[in-house]
């Protein structure tokens, strides 16, 4: 194929494919696309993302190439084109041409969503959200809008504000509810009932935005959302992740409300032990450390994928540069992310190394003295070595310098 001939060509990109907006990877730009249909997702840098969302069948070759060359002044050769369209052809992201016989291609099915119009931009082609988290979805619409959202969000702080408070009175009520095992009954449903609740509002949520909910059980209480990598705003992210600690804070306000209403012994300490429970189940999912939703939520704000494993990274290359050796520059605001999420996760992990070594010593000391706190601690410092010595996964995106496209199973 002689160039002006590959240059005249118009291909375009199928139409179920959808991208997400901008994030980041440690301290690189980088977008998510991903196949619906089989259920690939690739991570491609800018470039080659400002080049696939022009592949739109309208648009040549040669104009898609002039307008890379004018965003970022260099022309790309035949082999670059070349190679991108093989890529392309080769994951079966490019729509079946009219006129093109059906042995060339794949054919597509028909979309149910269509191509992204804009960084992280996509359309519904059905608005309907068959199943119980649909039908939830559309009647507690009121409840999910941002500012309804917020103000329940900050009432929950509030009543967590009120029982630290009140701590020592509730748990004076409580504690005979920990030793009786009707109460202890009672007690494990109403917890049960609020993590079951927390994945339904992770579902409901998701269903809400748009994200497609793959797997929600409510007896093993798992929730899979797919999809909402790639919802168009960031604050979509955020209320899916933070539904659960908000549903959690609901359903503490109402044993807080019951509390003061519903008289008897019985209700005071069942419901009082629950408060105190349900309590920690909030404040727990809202720490901001993985698998947790907090850190879920803290990846969305700050636009970050592999938040963890990411500061870890960057914290390896602090001492090279000290030394000023030569090593890949962190932005700014990547290295301060990072950086501030480190020295968190070093802290806690810290502060639950001495929680572990201090108990372990405690339950030793009557028979090893002294020594009881030295095994914990040899113990908990072997681990960390060990989890700290091992290999590395290595990314795909991290082998090949500056692909076209690059995979990246989600």
């Amino acid at each position: 194929m002689t160039h002006p001939g590959l240059l005249a060509k118009r291909p375009r990109l199928r139409e179920d494919l959808i991208f997400s907006r901008p994030l980041r990877r440690g301290p690189d730009t980088v977008y998510l696309l991903k196949d619906r249909r089989t259920g690939r997702a690739f991570e491609i840098p800018p470039k080659e993302q400002f080049l696939l969302r022009r592949l739109d069948g309208v648009r040549s070759l040669g104009e898609v190439g002039a307008e890379y060359a004018d965003e970022y002044g260099r022309r790309l050769g035949a082999a670059h084109w070349t190679r991108l369209l093989w890529l392309l052809h080769e994951r079966d992201l490019l729509a079946v041409p009219p006129a093109a016989p059906a042995a060339s291609y794949s054919a597509a099915p028909a979309a149910t969503y269509s191509a992204a119009s804009g960084d992280g931009e996509r359309t519904r082609a059905d608005p309907g959200r068959p199943g119980a988290l649909g039908w939830w979805a559309h009647r507690l619409r009121w409840l999910l809008r941002p500012t309804v959202f917020a103000l329940v969000a900050v009432l929950v702080v509030a009543l967590l504000a009120l029982v630290g408070l009140r701590l020592g009175p509730l748990w004076q009520t409580a504690r005979p509810a920990f030793t009786d095992p009707v109460s202890l009954v009672a007690l494990a449903l109403l917890a049960w009932s609020s993590a079951a609740l927390h994945e339904f509002a992770h579902g409901v949520v998701a269903v809400h935005f748009g994200a497609t909910v793959n797997r929600i059980n409510l007896v093993t209480l798992t929730c899979k959302v797919e999809d909402y990598l790639y919802l168009p705003r960031r604050s979509q992210q955020v209320l899916i992740a933070s539904a659960g600690a908000v549903a959690n804070g609901l359903v503490l306000l109402l044993a807080g409300a019951a509390l003061v209403v519903l008289p008897g012994a019985f209700a005071d300490r069942v419901l009082s032990a629950f408060v105190l429970v349900g309590a920690a189940q909030t404040l727990v999912n809202v720490i901001a450390l993985p698998p947790l939703d907090g850190y879920k939520v803290l990846s969305h704000l700050l636009d970050q994928l592999d938040l963890a494993p990411e500061s870890r990274r960057y914290l390896a290359t602090l001492p090279r540069h000290l030394l000023r050796r030569p090593g890949r520059r962190y932005p700014r605001r990547a290295a301060v992310c990072l950086g501030l999420f480190a020295a968190w996760w070093l802290l806690a992990s810290a502060a639950a190394a001495s929680l572990v070594i201090a108990y372990l010593g405690a339950l030793l000391r009557p028979s090893l003295g002294a020594l009881a706190y030295v095994l914990p601690a040899a113990i908990v410092g072997l681990t960390v070595a060990g989890w700290l010595a091992r290999p590395r996964r290595p990314r795909s995106a991290d082998r090949i310098p500056a692909p076209p496209t690059s995979e990246n199973n989600q």
